[in-house]
């Protein structure tokens, strides 16, 4: 699944975007009703958390997008069959019928 720098960044990128928005509305919750949320002790403690995570998953939100232009920008590309060089095969002499009852 993340086999390579461009498919972990797609994941990260939903994730952190998800995250981000989650994180923000509990900010911005705790900022207007914080007594709507049930079993906060400390409000500036908890608002301050919330978007201390937030940054946190902008951060790898904004990572996540450099990986995906970095490996769209710098991903080795296959060798097309027209590069190859004309007529060129491997050899079907000398080779060994282990086996084979000739």
């Amino acid at each position: 699944m993340c086999s390579d720098i461009g498919q972990a960044s797609h994941c990260c990128v939903f994730y952190s975007a998800v995250g981000a928005l989650f994180t923000l509305w509990v900010g911005v919750m705790l900022h207007t009703q914080p007594f709507y949320i049930a079993g906060i002790e400390d409000v500036d403690v908890a608002k301050s958390s919330a978007f201390g995570a937030f940054f946190a998953f902008v951060a790898v939100f904004l990572l996540s997008i450099v990986g995906i232009f970095y490996d769209n920008n710098y991903k080795k590309e296959p060798i097309a069959d027209d590069e190859a060089a004309e007529g060129y095969q491997l050899s079907r002499g000398d080779v060994p019928t282990y086996g084979t009852s000739n």
